[in-house]
């Protein structure tokens, strides 16, 4: 698995308030992605990395499949010569990228992404907006790596878990009138966190002890979906 340095890591914070600003909702490390921002129908995403790079500009070119709007993200570099800066700008323009420089909190866009013409993945453009519509409660962050991830079905495990909590043994078709996801049924049957068993045909429960388990372990998507179980 990929190891990122804290550094990258820190230059999060600056691009997602960079795209906050423009109006786009931001989420970190969504299938891969170190940030994706949405606004209405618009995508846009950026890799972030420590230096201008190989690896930076193949990442970013294989998110041209999912948006044109895809950014490379660097911090801005110190006593670079004109004809430097020059091959960084032709390269992205070339490759049809965005260029981000970061300095502190502060980000400049040194270029723009050009239109790309080719044909968009829309499978994989789809289950990126899944995923990031998925979560509620965002709190990965962009650049992250070696770490386990809050996914989008994390957080429907965990929504499955607090009606269960809320409601004590149900079936799939009932937590799903309670406004568990549409997936729940699955959930249950490959209790993939082993969270959940089977009391009675089409019945199931919590696993004792499970409620505080998943409250240590996830506290802000728990109490978010106790709330959501408490409001209905």
């Amino acid at each position: 698995m990929r190891s990122f340095s804290m550094r990258e890591t820190g230059l999060y914070p600056a691009v997602a308030e960079y795209f906050t600003a423009q109006g786009f909702v931001v989420k970190g490390e969504v299938l891969g992605c170190d940030l994706v921002a949405v606004r209405g129908e618009e995508i846009a995403i950026a890799e972030l990395k420590n230096n201008f790079s190989t690896r930076l500009l193949y990442q970013a070119v294989r998110r041209l499949a999912i948006t044109p709007h895809v950014y490379a993200a660097i911090p801005k570099p110190t006593r670079q010569k004109p004809a430097h800066w020059q091959m960084m700008k032709s390269l992205v323009r070339r490759l049809q990228l965005g260029l981000l420089l970061i300095q502190g909190t502060e980000v400049r866009c040194l270029v723009e992404p050009a239109e790309f013409h080719a044909r968009l993945n829309t499978r994989l453009r789809r289950r990126l907006l899944a995923e990031f519509h998925g979560r509620h409660i965002a709190q990965n962050t962009g650049g992250s790596r070696g770490r386990k991830l809050e996914t989008a079905y994390l957080e429907a495990a965990i929504h499955v878990a607090a009606l269960l909590s809320r409601f004590g043994p149900t079936s799939p078709r009932q937590l799903v009138a309670q406004g568990a996801p549409a997936r729940c049924q699955r959930i249950l049957y490959d209790n993939y966190y082993a969270w959940f068993e089977k009391v009675a045909r089409g019945q199931y429960r919590l696993c004792r002890g499970m409620q505080a388990e998943i409250a240590r372990r996830y506290p802000q998507i728990w109490d978010y979906y106790q709330k959501q179980c408490d409001g209905r």
